[in-house]
C-alpha cells in the first residue's frame, strides 16, 4: 500500500495546510488550470508510454494502485514447496505465489519435463527474466519521464490566467479584482507541481522499485530450479535459498516454518531428483 498511502498522506498534509491558512477550499480551484495540467499530462502519456507493452503498462498501474505483497520470505517458502512437489513427482506442478517468480518456476518445471540441459535451462530462464525486466523498466522510465511535463502545462495554464488578468486590468479592474485574478492564474502552476512531484514521479519510482524486486525474486526462483537439477537435498536448498533474505525472514523446515512442505522430502532427495530430472 506504499503509493496510495503516500498520496493520502500528501493530500492530508495539504488539507491541514489549507485549514491552517484559514482559506476556503474553493480558493484553490481553477478549472482552466486543472484542464490544462491534467489534460496535457494525459495526452503526453498516451503519446509516450510504450503501448506495445500494453499488458505490462496495465499490470504496472494495477500493482501501483493495488500492490501485491512482495516480501522476501514468501519466495523462499514458495521455492521449497516447488522443489518438494518436483521431487514427489507431482504432475503439472503449479507453483505457489504469483508474478514473474511463479512464471519462472512453471517454465522451469516445463523445461525439466522436456529434458533440457542445465545450461539451456539457465539460458532460457535468464533471458525470460531479462526481457520481462526490460519491459517493466521501459514502462517505469516512461512514467518517470512524464513528470517533466505537468509543470510545463502548469505554466501554460498560468499564462492563460495572466492573459485574463491583463484583459481585466485594461478594462479597469481594481486592486482587489487584480489580486484575485493573479491568484487564480498561479493555481495552474500549483497543479503542475503537485501532479509531477506528488503523483507521476513517485509512481515511476515505485514501478521501477517493484520491477527490481520482482526480478530478484525471479532469480531466486530460477536458482530453485537449478537446485533440483543439481539434486541438492531439501535442507541444503533451504540454507542456500535463505541466503537471499534477511536473518529474521529465513525459513526453517525443522522448526515447522513451512508446514506445507512434506516432511518426507527433507532428506537428500537425490533419488527423487534424479528421477524427475
Amino acid at each position: 500500500m506504499g503509493f496510495p498511502l503516500g498520496v493520502l498522506i500528501a493530500i492530508s498534509a495539504l488539507v491541514v495546510a489549507v485549514l491552517h491558512l484559514k482559506q476556503d477550499a474553493k480558493t484553490f480551484w481553477d478549472f482552466v488550470g486543472f484542464a490544462t495540467v491534467f489534460g496535457g499530462t494525459f495526452a503526453v502519456a498516451v503519446i509516450t508510454l510504450p503501448w506495445q507493452h500494453r499488458r505490462t503498462v496495465l499490470r504496472s498501474v494495477l500493482q501501483l494502485l493495488l500492490p501485491i505483497r512482495q516480501g522476501s520470505s514468501p519466495i523462499v517458502s514458495d521455492c521449497l514447496n516447488f522443489l518438494s512437489d518436483l521431487r514427489q513427482g507431482v504432475a503439472n506442478v503449479q507453483p505457489r505465489g504469483e508474478g514473474l517468480a511463479a512464471e519462472v518456476m512453471k517454465d522451469g518445471a516445463e523445461l525439466l519435463s522436456l529434458g533440457f540441459s542445465r545450461e539451456r535451462i539457465v539460458e532460457v530462464l535468464s533471458e525470460r527474466i531479462h526481457q520481462s525486466f526490460e519491459r517493466q523498466e521501459a514502462v517505469a522510465n516512461s512514467v518517470r519521464s512524464l513528470a517533466k511535463y505537468p509543470p510545463a502545462f502548469g505554466l501554460a495554464g498560468t499564462v492563460l490566467g495572466l492573459v485574463t488578468l491583463m484583459k481585466g486590468v485594461s478594462q479597469g479592474a481594481d486592486a482587489k479584482q487584480t489580486g484575485a485574478l493573479m491568484a487564480i492564474a498561479l493555481m495552474a502552476t500549483f497543479y503542475g507541481l503537485l501532479v509531477a512531484n506528488m503523483v507521476v514521479n513517485p509512481a515511476g519510482e515505485n514501478m521501477l522499485k517493484s520491477a527490481k524486486v520482482e526480478k530478484k525474486r525471479a532469480e531466486v526462483a530460477m536458482h530453485a530450479v537449478l537446485l533440483h537439477v543439481d539434486q541438492v537435498s531439501m535442507l541444503e536448498a533451504q540454507e542456500i535459498l535463505n541466503s537471499y533474505v534477511a536473518p529474521h525472514e529465513r525459513i526453517n523446515l525443522m522448526s515447522g516454518g513451512a508446514e506445507a512442505i512434506d516432511a518426507g522430502s527433507l532428506g537428500s532427495g537425490a533419488a527423487a531428483g534424479a528421477g524427475a530430472a
